[in-house]
């Protein structure tokens, strides 16, 4: 029994005639004759009564077309709720990253992806380099974005370029304090020598870095504070505890004009912003949309 035999069977019993059937199925007779032949040799019973002028429909043929009806309406109405599924699909893109990325990069880019895949949500985890790359190896986002340093072993990487900074140059270390932290006015670039003690405020995952180049300088730096996110050097930088050190691309998302950013010469590490994701996770084709995107 084929979905095609029962719409024939259908139209020979709304019809009343093989005939007409045939010619409202814009069919030739014998094949349309053949076929209910073969339905009713299937079924084992008469599905009408033949006369001279028209088929009465049988018991049996009641019962097959309830069902044939049900049958077919459900396989229409089955076709139309997928394709309703498909015009709502909807796709979500985890990601975790580090806040200077979230405030300022993210936004333009999921503006951007979003007119050409509408479709698709996003769930934003937002922490510390080392939190986002646990979320990726615990499953728990799909991208992230870090900045260097960072064990790349376990992940695969794409710099990306901040729009905050002139084409071609990478990220760089400033201060970010009020005037009368430093020994002279202006924004000219500042040496680590300037900042011997000074009260220094810095990332956690900075602090070495910062130690070992004062050290080779000839002093130990006087940090009064280390913390877990850049927004929180800023807020002591505003309330002018001491000098906040970190990347420019961070420190661009201070919006207080009584602080002044300087510059700093002497730490030549250039901590890049970069695109990471799990090697061993398998990502949606949006999500590959999206890399490619950035």
């Amino acid at each position: 029994m084929t979905l095609k035999q029962l719409e024939y069977f259908l139209e020979i019993a709304k019809m009343g005639s093989v005939t007409r059937a045939a010619q409202s199925l814009n069919i030739s007779q014998p094949p349309l004759s053949l076929q209910l032949k073969a339905l009713e040799e299937e079924l084992g019973a008469p599905l009408f009564l033949r006369d001279k002028r028209r088929l009465d429909i049988t018991p049996e043929g009641r019962l097959l077309r309830e069902r044939a009806q049900a049958i077919l309406a459900l396989l229409e109405e089955t076709a139309w709720d997928i394709q309703a599924v498909s015009q709502e699909k909807q796709v979500v893109i985890r990601i975790a990253t580090i806040g200077s990325v979230n405030n300022r990069l993210l936004p333009d880019k999921i503006s951007q992806f979003c007119t050409r895949y509408p479709y698709v949500n996003f769930q934003v985890i937002e922490g510390r380099t080392d939190t986002v790359l646990a979320s990726l190896t615990e499953g728990h986002a799909d991208l992230g974005f870090v900045r260097e340093p960072f064990n790349v072993s376990s992940f695969r990487m794409v710099p990306i370029r901040d729009p905050a900074l002139p084409p071609d140059e990478l990220d760089y270390f400033v201060t970010i304090a009020k005037p009368h932290f430093y020994d002279a006015p202006g924004s000219s670039p500042i040496t680590l020598e300037e900042l011997q003690d000074k009260p220094l405020v810095t990332h956690r995952r900075y602090r070495e870095m910062l130690v070992s180049a004062c050290r080779k300088k000839g002093f130990s730096p006087h940090i009064i504070c280390e913390n877990d996110e850049i927004q929180s050097s800023l807020s002591w930088a505003r309330a002018g505890i001491g000098i906040a050190i970190a990347p420019y691309t961070s420190a661009v998302l201070n919006d207080d004009s009584s602080l002044v950013i300087r510059r700093l010469e002497s730490m030549t590490f250039s901590p890049r912003v970069c695109l990471v994701w799990n090697q061993s996770m398998k990502l949606s084709s949006e999500a590959l949309a999206f890399i490619n995107l950035l």
